[in-house]
This record gives structure tokens, C-alpha cells and sequence, in this order.
């Protein structure tokens, strides 16, 4: 029977290397160079004013990074690491990502129960006519 036995340091430098590809810590908003998509969204916005469609979306890319910054350690990390994954996997995308993390916090919210609404308080019945007849009356 062959055995294969891999040296420490050899199984090291493999771990390494097998690491993220990008260099900012897991705990933290991965850098993205968000030029290549927007670029892509010239493509397709509007014929009069390409510029306009590609400074839009570095705008949009900006104000989800900082989103992003601001909420990252609030997201689970094994939401954090998959929609960062999906979104390397098209073009790479801070909305992509800020979109995927907030529809994973809305799914999860779907399975729990909500609570019954309390019913209203039955109206108080109405004042029972009085037995004894009123001065004047019959």
C-alpha cells in the first residue's frame, strides 16, 4: 500500500497558498477593483452618456463599500465569506455583496414565527336600560 507523507513545512506552504486570494482579513470588507463591472455597465447604459452609467456605478460601488464597512462585523461570517465568493465568481461587486448579505438577513427572519396580534378588548356593553321609570314617565 502507497502511503503519501507530506512534511510539515511542505504542508505549510500548502495551507498558505490555498489561503484567500484576496489580502485584507477574512474579518474584514475585501478589497475589489469594482473598475472592471463598471466598465461593464458602459456597455449597457444608456447611448447618450456612457461616461454618466460608469460614474453612476462607481458611486453606487462606493456607498455599498462604505455600508459594507460600517455593518461587515454584523453579517454572519459564513454569509460574508459565501456572497463574497458568489460575487469574485461574476464581476466583483461591493452591491452584489451588500445585496446578497441583506436578502440572507431577510430569509432568515422568514422561518420564525411571528407573534399573534393581541385582540382588540371586547367593547364595553352597552348601559342596560334602567328598571325604575324616569319623573313624568309612564
Amino acid at each position: 500500500m502507497l502511503r503519501l507523507i507530506v512534511t510539515p513545512p511542505l504542508w505549510l506552504s500548502l495551507l498558505l497558498l490555498a489561503g484567500p486570494a484576496s489580502s485584507a482579513p477574512r474579518n474584514s470588507v475585501p478589497k475589489l477593483d469594482v473598475e472592471a463591472s463598471c466598465r461593464e455597465a458602459q456597455v449597457f447604459g444608456a447611448s447618450d452618456n456612457k461616461n454618466l452609467a460608469y460614474q453612476g456605478c462607481m458611486q453606487d460601488e462606493k456607498q455599498a463599500r462604505e455600508q459594507l464597512v460600517q455593518r461587515w462585523s454584523y453579517f454572519k461570517p459564513t454569509d460574508r465569506q459565501n456572497c463574497v465568493a458568489t460575487s469574485a465568481a461574476l464581476l466583483p461587486s461591493y452591491v452584489e455583496i451588500l445585496t446578497c448579505l441583506e436578502m440572507n438577513e431577510n430569509v432568515i427572519g422568514l422561518g420564525k414565527p411571528t407573534p399573534m396580534a393581541t385582540p382588540p378588548a371586547p367593547a364595553s356593553p352597552p348601559e342596560a336600560p334602567s328598571a325604575t321609570p324616569k319623573e313624568g314617565g309612564i
